[in-house]
């Protein structure tokens, strides 16, 4: 069976939490594809080492540090890469945090945090990125879920599993509404 391959050449991507893990290997794979690339991350360092290892490899990048739980940081995040690069077709919200503290012990902090980043700030890059497809005649929107958010509860974890079965409704809603 031939491998499975996709042309993304012309085509750009915004991916949350670029700087490891999931949101790295997003990254990696779009831009093998032929997508330019804006690698956010919450550090620097971490969205400069993706952004420079694409264009290592002879791809298009920008590195971009933002918190996405911060509305107008999204905001200059989405303006960043559509200056770069002119549009944005794809936008893959993967950046999340994970505390395996159970929820007798998770603090108010920590809790916030954790919704803040998986879920508000998967809210906020979908509402603005959507209407900048709306405008610009449509895209791909990915939100990197859990099966911990639906069916398989994790042994501890609570804010986490919380927000992940929350993404999962704010996809099927957003694609409903965005369609």
């Amino acid at each position: 069976m031939p491998a499975f391959t996709v042309d993304l050449s012309g085509r750009a991507a915004l991916v949350t939490g670029a700087g490891a893990d999931v949101g790295r290997a997003i990254a990696l794979a779009l831009a093998a594809a032929g997508a330019a690339v804006l690698a956010n991350d919450l550090n620097p360092d971490r969205a400069e080492r993706t952004a420079q290892e694409i264009i290592s490899a002879g791809g298009r990048a920008l590195g971009w540090q933002a918190d996405v739980s911060n509305r107008f940081q999204v905001g200059s995040m989405i303006e960043a890469a559509r200056d770069a690069f002119g549009q944005i077709d794809i936008l893959v919200n993967a950046a999340g945090v994970f505390s395996p503290v159970p929820m007798s012990q998770l603090d108010e902090w920590d809790w916030r945090r954790i919704v803040d980043v998986n879920l508000t700030g998967a809210f906020f890059c979908c509402q603005l990125v959507g209407r900048v497809m709306a405008d610009e005649g449509g895209g791909a929107i990915v939100n990197i879920a859990s099966t911990a958010g639906y069916p398989l509860p994790l042994p501890s974890g609570v804010g986490y599993v919380a927000t992940k079965a929350g993404l999962i409704g704010l996809t099927r809603q957003a694609a409903q509404e965005l369609a």
